[in-house]
């Protein structure tokens, strides 16, 4: 969950294993955890307590939901609490695991502008809809967000449109004209959340994908 000091952070979602299908022979946390690493100075995967992971060739730190099932602002916060008060609050970048086309340069882009911005949440805004959770923000959300699960909620989204709202939280919002000066297709943000979807990110790769794994969406 980086410019100086920085964290990242990369998150599988139970109960399916995305992390360990395959594209162009890497598992897609293997490319996510690669693209966060390339621009960051520490990497932080949260996952579920007893949940194997694939092998990983970049070193990171494994942070164990505390709340397992409760969502991926449950797993944030953990993620925030795990890096620790330092003498200069770093800015974290935050990705789920299901993104195989994440660019360091979007990375990186995400990183200056929140630290030009001295934000709290630094949000790509792709066809009105905010990238909540491909994103960078800093640990003095994690007031908000333990008051926010406190109140039953887990909507980041939500959460995000009451922030705008507050005068103590600097939101920094950044356009898809703005992405694409570093990621011309925005392919950063496909995301993999069906069988197609992941068949198509394959069938459009010149490498394709390389095993026999499979992807079956939760029931």
């Amino acid at each position: 969950m980086q410019p100086t000091p920085a964290v990242g952070a990369a998150r599988g979602t139970p109960p399916v294993q995305k992390e360990w299908l395959e594209v162009g022979g890497r598992t897609l946390l293997a490319r996510v955890v690669d693209a966060v690493a390339r621009a960051t100075s520490r990497t932080i995967v949260v996952a579920a307590p007893g949940r194997p992971l694939p092998p990983l060739a970049r070193a990171v730190e494994i942070v164990h939901d505390s709340d397992p099932g409760a969502g991926p602002l449950a797993a944030l916060l953990d993620g925030l609490h795990a890096i620790g008060p330092t003498a200069e609050e770093p800015f974290v970048f935050v990705a789920s695991c299901d993104l195989p086309l994440l660019d360091s340069a979007v990375v990186q882009l995400l990183l200056e502008r929140a630290a030009a911005a001295n934000a709290d949440w630094t949000v790509p805004v792709l066809d009105g809809h905010p990238q909540v959770l491909t994103a960078v923000v800093r640990r003095s959300l994690i007031g908000p967000i333990t008051a926010w699960l406190a109140a039953g909620r887990r909507d980041p989204r939500g959460l995000l449109s009451t922030l705008r709202c507050s005068d103590g939280c600097r939101i920094c919002t950044l356009d898809a004209a703005e992405i694409a000066v570093v990621d011309p297709r925005l392919a950063s943000f496909r995301d993999i959340d069906t069988p197609a979807a992941y068949a198509e990110i394959v069938r459009q790769l010149p490498y394709g994908a390389r095993g026999g794994t499979t992807y079956t969406p939760p029931s």
